[in-house]
């Protein structure tokens, strides 16, 4: 097992009941091997993108180490790496301070046993997050959001946008989905090159799926509940750092404190975030139709306020 930063020490307990008086109050020095590494389980649209460009990457450029890009094609996919990207990656991750973008949990296993690391994330309302990805992809990505062709025949325009996704992924036959679930990465890539077998799973609980890494971030629709155990688990013991959107300020705040470095200014609570392309509630049709797409991030959004309420005791200039 590789070496145990501070921040996940604490975080242990020997019971599934996590000791939340122990928050970390402090990291350990961030930068290149020997020093600590930052690994951001940056989740689609939950703010990640601010917290990168605000707070981890100037704070990384201050070190004078160059972060190391989380592709999903590539890093993202890190137990199917071939031996010679693996030996590549750890080559990088010797002298990166930061692992920044869509990384699920997992890229500490390609560390030396002698390099401590730091996993933090941020999560939002699972309902809010899924309509934010629509109105992302809907408006300004929907080739790299791999949109699927969709018309508006009654119900929402959400409705219909996750619908077309789901019937698409149902269309493709399961050869192909364990194809691309176990082939092999042997070329770096912005996107996997079985991209559509694996981006409409990511619909279905993802938050659960990234937070628990290894098989259950491909794995088939829907993901067991085994993807939540893991993930509440990697909360409590791993992670030293979990914010939430909707508390921006407060999450900001604590994650500076914890950092040593001055807060970003943001938008705020109310506007939940600097750019969400979010309006409105989410359709009433829409949540009825995908209960089951939230159902276990429901739960590790639950997980991930009461571990923010316990940094927050910790830091009271940071209470809302």
């Amino acid at each position: 097992m590789g070496s145990l930063l501070l921040w996940a020490a604490l975080n242990a307990t020997t019971t599934p009941h996590r000791r939340l008086t122990n928050r970390p109050t402090r990291t350990a020095p961030l930068g290149p091997a020997p020093k600590a590494i930052v690994l951001f389980t940056h989740l689609r649209r939950c703010g990640g993108s601010f917290v990168e460009e605000a707070l981890l990457k100037p704070h990384a450029k201050r070190l004078g180490s160059k972060p190391l890009l989380c592709k999903e094609g590539a890093l993202a996919r890190l137990q199917r790496l071939a031996h010679p990207l693996r030996r590549q990656f750890k080559r990088q991750l010797e002298e990166a301070p930061l692992v920044w973008r869509h990384c699920p949990f997992g890229a500490h296993e390609l560390l030396s046993d002698e390099r401590p690391y730091v996993y933090i994330t941020m999560l939002r309302k699972p309902f809010s997050r899924m309509a934010s990805w629509f109105a992302y992809c809907d408006k300004y990505s929907r080739d790299k959001c791999h949109t699927a062709p969709y018309q508006v025949h009654g119900g929402s325009k959400i409705l219909n946008f996750y619908q077309a996704r789901k019937r698409k992924y149902d269309s493709i036959e399961p050869s192909k989905l364990d194809t691309a679930r176990n082939a092999p990465v042997i070329n770096a890539q912005t996107f996997h090159p079985n991209w559509l077998e694996l981006e409409y799973a990511l619909d279905d609980n993802y938050a659960s799926r990234m937070v628990a890494g290894g098989a259950y971030h491909d794995a088939p629709v829907p993901v067991d509940g085994g993807a939540l155990t893991t993930a509440r688990q990697n909360l409590r013991t791993q992670y030293a750092f979990v914010g939430a959107l909707e508390r921006q300020r407060e999450s900001l705040c604590v994650l500076s404190a914890l950092l040593g470095v001055a807060t970003p200014k943001a938008s705020g609570d109310r506007l939940k975030g600097p750019t969400t392309h979010t309006k409105g509630n989410v359709p009433e049709d829409f949540r009825e139709a995908f209960a089951a797409y939230v159902a276990q991030d429901d739960q590790l959004y639950a997980e991930a306020l009461e571990l923010l309420d316990a940094h927050v005791e910790a830091f009271p200039r940071c209470k809302s």
